[in-house]
């Protein structure tokens, strides 16, 4: 079902990496990245040369966190290898509203709350590539740097 897409997983925490590797190969994923922080995902999709069709991030990590990534990838004009329509999954143990809230200001296109399902994952993935809207940076910059902090 997803063989023809490319994810790339950003998570800090190995056994998260292992099995949502495990389910999407399961969905039929066969181009899988992992980094381990958002500045390593950032990085991978700065000099990918084959582009991301999603990126699946924990919002919680010590070297750049979920919201940063979204942020960076919303943001940055000067990558050449980013997808326009490149869809950013958020997922994370421990959600709340202000996460929540300010993922949706950066045009999140889903977010998970772990532990999800093979089930729920594909109907993420699915309905993620659905949700469409125009970049709009303007509105990006708006939001200060404390609210990509996540404690």
């Amino acid at each position: 079902m997803f063989a023809d897409l490319k994810f790339l997983i950003v998570d800090d925490d190995n056994a998260t990496i292992e099995s949502l590797s495990l389910l999407l190969t399961r969905l039929g994923a066969t181009h899988i990245a992992v980094a381990r922080s958002g500045y390593e995902g950032f990085a991978l999709i700065a000099q990918n040369h084959e582009r991301f069709d999603y990126v699946i991030s924990d919002v919680c990590m010590a070297d750049g966190n979920g919201l940063e990534l979204l942020y960076q990838i919303r943001t940055t004009t000067s990558a050449r290898h980013f997808r326009p329509d490149m869809c950013v999954i958020l997922m994370s143990g421990a959600a709340s509203a202000d996460i929540a809230f300010v993922a949706s200001r950066l045009d999140v296109n889903a977010f998970l709350v772990k532990p999800f399902s093979i089930a729920k994952l594909q109907t993420v993935i699915s309905v993620a590539r659905r949700r469409t809207f125009p970049l709009n940076r303007t509105n990006y910059y708006k939001l200060s740097a404390d609210k990509l902090q996540v404690a």
